[in-house]
Protein backbone atom coordinates (compact mmCIF):
# COMPACT_ATOMS: atom_id res chain seq x y z
CA UNK A 1 0.00 0.00 0.00
CA UNK A 2 1.39 3.56 -1.20
CA UNK A 3 1.35 6.48 1.25
CA UNK A 4 -1.72 8.54 -0.56
CA UNK A 5 -3.75 4.79 -0.07
CA UNK A 6 -2.53 4.54 3.44
CA UNK A 7 -3.64 8.37 4.01
CA UNK A 8 -7.28 7.39 2.68
CA UNK A 9 -7.28 4.30 4.92
CA UNK A 10 -6.59 6.54 7.83
CA UNK A 11 -9.20 9.30 6.97
CA UNK A 12 -11.62 6.33 6.31
CA UNK A 13 -11.73 5.29 9.32
CA UNK A 14 -11.26 8.66 11.53
CA UNK A 15 -13.18 10.15 13.60
CA UNK A 16 -13.72 14.17 13.41
CA UNK A 17 -11.12 14.48 15.83
CA UNK A 18 -8.91 12.11 14.54
CA UNK A 19 -8.95 13.93 10.84
CA UNK A 20 -8.16 17.06 12.40
CA UNK A 21 -4.97 15.66 14.04
CA UNK A 22 -4.17 14.17 10.88
CA UNK A 23 -5.11 17.29 8.82
CA UNK A 24 -1.90 18.94 11.57
CA UNK A 25 0.79 16.55 11.56
CA UNK A 26 0.72 14.35 8.18
CA UNK A 27 3.34 15.81 5.71
CA UNK A 28 0.89 18.14 3.53
CA UNK A 29 2.50 16.65 0.16
CA UNK A 30 1.12 13.48 1.28
CA UNK A 31 -2.49 15.02 1.66
CA UNK A 32 -1.92 17.27 -1.31
CA UNK A 33 -1.30 13.89 -3.61
CA UNK A 34 -4.42 12.26 -1.80
CA UNK A 35 -6.31 14.95 -3.48
CA UNK A 36 -5.27 14.89 -6.52
CA UNK A 37 -7.06 11.37 -6.67
CA UNK A 38 -9.85 11.57 -3.79
CA UNK A 39 -10.75 15.29 -3.76
CA UNK A 40 -13.80 14.63 -1.37
CA UNK A 41 -10.99 14.53 1.97
CA UNK A 42 -10.55 18.23 1.03
CA UNK A 43 -9.83 20.16 4.44
CA UNK A 44 -11.60 23.15 5.21
CA UNK A 45 -10.00 26.85 4.16
CA UNK A 46 -7.96 27.35 7.10
CA UNK A 47 -5.92 24.08 6.61
CA UNK A 48 -5.04 25.46 2.78
CA UNK A 49 -4.35 28.79 4.40
CA UNK A 50 -1.97 27.69 7.02
CA UNK A 51 0.28 26.75 4.17
CA UNK A 52 0.04 29.80 2.70
CA UNK A 53 4.09 30.37 2.89
CA UNK A 54 4.86 26.70 1.40
CA UNK A 55 6.87 26.98 -1.12
CA UNK A 56 7.53 23.13 -1.98
CA UNK A 57 3.89 21.96 -2.59
CA UNK A 58 3.44 19.83 -5.58
CA UNK A 59 0.89 21.91 -6.99
CA UNK A 60 0.97 21.32 -10.35
CA UNK A 61 0.25 17.23 -9.80
CA UNK A 62 -3.26 18.43 -7.11
CA UNK A 63 -4.19 21.41 -9.79
CA UNK A 64 -3.91 19.01 -12.95
CA UNK A 65 -6.63 16.67 -11.98
CA UNK A 66 -8.38 18.82 -9.54
CA UNK A 67 -8.49 22.53 -10.89
CA UNK A 68 -11.15 23.60 -8.40
CA UNK A 69 -8.41 24.11 -5.98
CA UNK A 70 -6.50 26.97 -7.73
CA UNK A 71 -8.70 28.81 -5.34
CA UNK A 72 -6.14 28.20 -2.69
CA UNK A 73 -3.08 28.69 -4.37
CA UNK A 74 -0.99 31.46 -2.75
CA UNK A 75 0.66 32.01 -6.44
CA UNK A 76 3.47 33.94 -4.95
CA UNK A 77 5.01 30.80 -2.66
CA UNK A 78 4.64 28.49 -5.81
CA UNK A 79 8.11 27.12 -6.92
CA UNK A 80 9.73 28.00 -10.20
CA UNK A 81 10.18 23.96 -10.28
CA UNK A 82 6.19 23.78 -10.03
CA UNK A 83 5.47 26.86 -12.03
CA UNK A 84 7.40 24.85 -15.23
CA UNK A 85 5.66 21.50 -14.22
CA UNK A 86 2.11 23.57 -14.36
CA UNK A 87 3.05 25.06 -17.51
CA UNK A 88 3.03 21.48 -18.98
CA UNK A 89 0.41 19.48 -17.16
CA UNK A 90 -2.20 22.53 -16.74
CA UNK A 91 -1.24 24.81 -19.27
CA UNK A 92 -5.15 26.33 -19.15
CA UNK A 93 -3.85 27.30 -15.64
CA UNK A 94 -0.45 28.76 -16.16
CA UNK A 95 -1.53 30.92 -19.26
CA UNK A 96 -4.47 32.34 -17.35
CA UNK A 97 -2.39 33.27 -14.23
CA UNK A 98 0.90 34.16 -16.23
CA UNK A 99 -0.79 35.08 -19.69
CA UNK A 100 2.50 37.01 -20.72
CA UNK A 101 4.79 34.65 -19.14
CA UNK A 102 6.64 31.87 -20.68
CA UNK A 103 7.63 28.67 -18.60
CA UNK A 104 10.88 28.08 -20.87
CA UNK A 105 12.19 31.38 -19.03
CA UNK A 106 12.43 29.83 -15.40
CA UNK A 107 14.36 26.69 -16.60
CA UNK A 108 17.78 29.23 -16.70
CA UNK A 109 16.96 29.77 -12.14
CA UNK A 110 16.60 25.54 -11.79
CA UNK A 111 18.97 23.73 -10.02
CA UNK A 112 20.68 20.51 -10.97
CA UNK A 113 18.37 18.68 -8.88
CA UNK A 114 15.28 20.49 -10.21
CA UNK A 115 16.26 19.81 -13.51
CA UNK A 116 15.94 16.57 -13.22
CA UNK A 117 12.81 16.59 -11.11
CA UNK A 118 11.24 18.36 -14.18
CA UNK A 119 12.69 15.73 -16.70
CA UNK A 120 11.47 12.93 -14.39
CA UNK A 121 7.60 14.70 -14.37
CA UNK A 122 8.01 16.00 -18.09
CA UNK A 123 10.36 13.45 -19.96
CA UNK A 124 9.16 15.44 -23.19
CA UNK A 125 10.83 18.81 -22.20
CA UNK A 126 13.94 16.86 -23.01
CA UNK A 127 13.96 18.16 -26.61
CA UNK A 128 14.11 21.94 -25.33
CA UNK A 129 17.52 20.61 -22.86
CA UNK A 130 21.52 20.77 -23.65
CA UNK A 131 22.61 17.29 -22.91
CA UNK A 132 25.98 18.44 -22.47
CA UNK A 133 24.96 21.20 -20.31
CA UNK A 134 22.87 18.82 -18.06
CA UNK A 135 25.86 16.11 -18.32
CA UNK A 136 28.10 18.95 -16.50
CA UNK A 137 25.60 20.09 -14.05
CA UNK A 138 24.52 16.49 -13.09
CA UNK A 139 26.08 14.91 -10.29
CA UNK A 140 26.19 11.11 -10.16
CA UNK A 141 22.94 11.32 -7.63
CA UNK A 142 21.34 13.74 -9.52
CA UNK A 143 21.57 11.46 -13.09
CA UNK A 144 20.82 7.67 -11.26
CA UNK A 145 17.43 9.49 -9.85
CA UNK A 146 16.60 10.77 -13.48
CA UNK A 147 17.51 7.14 -14.93
CA UNK A 148 15.80 5.44 -12.30
CA UNK A 149 12.65 6.85 -13.54
CA UNK A 150 13.15 7.71 -17.20
CA UNK A 151 15.97 5.49 -18.09
CA UNK A 152 15.53 6.08 -21.83
CA UNK A 153 17.69 8.72 -21.07
CA UNK A 154 20.70 6.26 -20.87
CA UNK A 155 21.56 7.33 -24.20
CA UNK A 156 22.99 10.91 -22.57
CA UNK A 157 24.70 9.41 -19.80
CA UNK A 158 28.42 8.46 -19.79
CA UNK A 159 28.50 4.86 -17.70
CA UNK A 160 32.52 5.37 -17.33
CA UNK A 161 31.97 7.84 -14.64
CA UNK A 162 30.34 5.21 -12.67
CA UNK A 163 31.93 2.02 -13.38
CA UNK A 164 34.78 0.31 -11.52
CA UNK A 165 34.02 3.04 -8.88
CA UNK A 166 31.86 3.00 -5.63
CA UNK A 167 28.94 4.79 -5.42
CA UNK A 168 26.08 5.52 -2.74
CA UNK A 169 23.60 5.46 -5.33
CA UNK A 170 23.71 2.03 -7.04
CA UNK A 171 21.27 0.52 -4.64
CA UNK A 172 18.64 3.57 -5.77
CA UNK A 173 19.30 2.82 -9.23
CA UNK A 174 18.91 -1.00 -9.50
CA UNK A 175 16.04 -1.51 -7.58
CA UNK A 176 13.83 0.48 -10.03
CA UNK A 177 15.87 -0.70 -13.06
CA UNK A 178 17.91 -3.94 -12.77
CA UNK A 179 18.98 -3.98 -16.35
CA UNK A 180 21.69 -1.57 -15.76
CA UNK A 181 23.44 -3.76 -13.39
CA UNK A 182 25.91 -4.79 -16.41
CA UNK A 183 27.33 -1.20 -15.37
CA UNK A 184 27.85 -1.74 -11.79
CA UNK A 185 30.95 -3.71 -10.21
CA UNK A 186 29.35 -5.55 -7.08
CA UNK A 187 32.67 -5.62 -5.71
CA UNK A 188 33.51 -2.23 -5.89
CA UNK A 189 30.35 -1.21 -3.39
CA UNK A 190 30.12 -0.81 0.11
CA UNK A 191 29.08 -3.56 2.26
CA UNK A 192 25.57 -2.48 3.63
CA UNK A 193 25.06 -1.75 -0.26
CA UNK A 194 25.72 -5.49 -1.82
CA UNK A 195 24.01 -7.01 1.17
CA UNK A 196 20.70 -5.02 -0.22
CA UNK A 197 21.42 -5.71 -3.37
CA UNK A 198 21.81 -9.40 -2.98
CA UNK A 199 18.62 -9.42 -1.31
CA UNK A 200 16.98 -7.26 -4.45
CA UNK A 201 18.25 -9.33 -6.99
CA UNK A 202 17.50 -13.20 -4.95
CA UNK A 203 13.79 -11.62 -4.74
CA UNK A 204 13.67 -11.21 -8.80
CA UNK A 205 14.66 -15.06 -9.33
Amino acid sequence: MNIVEELKAKLENASSEEIKALEQNENPIYWFLLLAEYPEFAPDSSWWFALRNRCDLPWSKLLAKQPQFEKYCHWESVSRLELMLLAYLAPEIFKRMFPQGRAHDLYAFLTPLEKAHLLIEVPEYADQVDWDEINAEFSIGEWFSLLSFQPQFEIYFDWSKVEKQPNHYWDMLLKKQPQFAIHCDFEQLYPNQRRRLKKLFEGKE
